[in-house]
């Protein structure tokens, strides 16, 4: 699909008032239907096609941890949460929450600036007289700031905050990770 845009862009100068240069399409469709066409491919390759995808992934990591749940791996007493030893039913409630968080941060970031975009490609003249070309710069940088929201999510759901591992909020001493000996200890007096 990106070979096609070698031929497709090319630099336009603005003259006056100022010398501005752009790489664009401008002017390298014969037709309007054609640019439109090709904005919809570019629609449904950066924005449908990955939400698609994120969909389907997380819907299988969450199937497969769902499975091994089912599986008798695990009795029905593990069923409880706060009380088991079993990390499966929380790391599918993890990842269910990760999984929501992710795939809205990306629908919220991304859909404003897309549908701008549907509504520039079908009525254009509708879009230049009503919205000014710096919302449109804004939303474009709202739709990026998805790509840092990404790194945030995953250490919120993977970085045990609540054990109190360098939590800068919580005062006294750090706690220390158990060990495996002391870990044992630990739960052999819990079940006393």
């Amino acid at each position: 699909l990106s070979c096609a845009q070698l031929f497709l862009f090319h630099t336009v100068t603005l003259r006056p008032p100022h010398n501005f240069t752009q790489c664009t399409t401008r002017g390298s469709f014969p037709q309007p239907w054609q640019e439109t066409l090709y904005n919809m491919v570019g629609f449904a390759c950066l924005f449908l096609l990955p939400l698609f995808i994120m969909v389907c992934c997380y819907a299988r990591i969450l199937l497969e941890i769902s499975r091994r749940m089912g599986s008798g791996l695990f009795s029905s007493q593990d069923a409880s949460l706060r009380c088991s030893r079993n990390n499966i039913p929380r790391a599918r409630l993890r990842m269910l929450r990760m999984s929501l968080v992710i795939v809205s941060s990306f629908i919220l970031c991304w859909t404003p600036y897309y549908l701008l975009g549907l509504w520039h490609w079908f009525c254009p003249r509708a879009v230049e007289k009503r919205i000014s070309p710096a919302l449109t710069h804004i939303l474009f940088i709202f739709g990026l700031f998805n790509a840092c929201l990404d790194p945030i999510t995953y250490g919120l759901f993977t970085i045990p905050l609540r054990g109190g591992w360098g939590c800068p909020c919580r005062h006294g001493p750090p706690a220390q990770p158990p060990s495996p000996a002391t870990g044992s200890f630990r739960c052999s007096a819990s079940s006393l």
